[in-house]
């Protein structure tokens, strides 16, 4: 009686592991694509993280030229996920649905300066208001992808989107239309969207973006670069944090994902293996400030 039973359970074949993908693109230090530090940004350690965690899934990289390809293929699903998307509370992801789903937070981040050549940093103010910039026709601002709810609404609010569309989850071709209807927005969004932007400002092609401090430091960190870049405060977003998320294809398969990925969550977000993903998000002498921040976090769980 034994022997057919071992022999089933030996020669069935075993139910396959579902395939999770994982996008990434050039995003410094987010994803890190290229150079000496390929593979070591807080996005791509982010990503390595929760793969160790995962092992019930077959885990496969796959590298887009640019941001908007790769949320247009986690609109395509079945099953893509990303490590960095800003986050929403759910009560707000409405306008979401079809796009993608999001996870609990991940990571706290401050939001972005208006970043300048330094040659031009005397037609700035000590702070300055993103909005008031955008009525400035002869300021050219260098657009490169959504920046998160605030600056999404005030540049959402100057194009004419309307209120019930989500700036970030527009299809790139139709946001970009909105966007060049604007002679005063200069769009660049291809591949190495990041370092190419701060490159046109460091060539003075534009007259000011929207970045990341940690994203200029690391920029004008490489070798053979100068520090031409200057940061301003931005009104809008002052004393301001966001938070980021992992989100997955908005489907059954990816609704899955996200309850493993908040169950890892949950469980590992205070260690210090888990902070020690996200050393490349802290500004410069802001350790205890970002850790403050950080903490508000570990209590929410979707």
């Amino acid at each position: 009686m034994l022997a057919p039973i071992l022999a089933t359970l030996l020669f069935t074949p075993q139910s396959r592991a579902e395939t999770l993908v994982w996008g990434t693109t050039s995003f410094p230090p987010g994803y890190i694509t290229e150079g000496p530090d390929k593979g070591k940004g807080y996005a791509d350690l982010l990503e390595q993280f929760m793969r160790e965690k995962l092992p019930q899934y077959e885990h496969k990289i796959v590298e887009s030229p640019n941001w908007e390809r790769q949320l247009r293929m986690m609109r395509q699903g079945p099953l893509v996920c990303t490590s960095i998307l800003f986050y929403r509370p759910p009560e707000d992801r409405a306008a979401l649905k079809g796009s993608y789903i999001l996870s609990a937070p991940n990571s706290v981040f401050f939001l972005h300066d208006v970043v300048v050549h330094k040659d031009n940093r005397h037609q700035f103010g000590e702070e300055v208001s993103f909005a008031k910039l955008l009525q400035n026709q002869d300021l050219t601002f260098g657009y490169n992808r959504p920046y998160g709810v605030v600056y999404d609404q005030i540049l959402a609010d100057y194009i004419g989107i309307p209120d019930d569309v989500a700036f970030d989850a527009l299809e790139s071709v139709t946001r970009n239309t909105y966007l060049t209807s604007r002679k005063n927005i200069f769009v660049r969004n291809g591949a190495n969207m990041i370092d190419g932007m701060l490159e046109m400002l460091r060539r003075k092609r534009v007259d000011y973006i929207l970045e990341y401090e940690v994203m200029s430091r690391y920029y004008q960190q490489q070798e053979g670069r100068a520090n031409d870049l200057v940061a301003i405060p931005v009104t809008e977003v002052k004393g301001k944090v966001n938070l980021t998320a992992f989100a997955c294809s908005d489907t059954p398969e990816g609704e899955k994902a996200i309850a493993d990925i908040n169950s890892v969550l949950k469980k590992y977000r205070e260690t210090d293996a888990f902070k020690k993903t996200l050393s490349l998000l802290i500004p410069s002498g802001r350790d205890d400030l970002y850790w403050r921040e950080y903490e508000k976090i570990l209590n929410i769980y979707e």
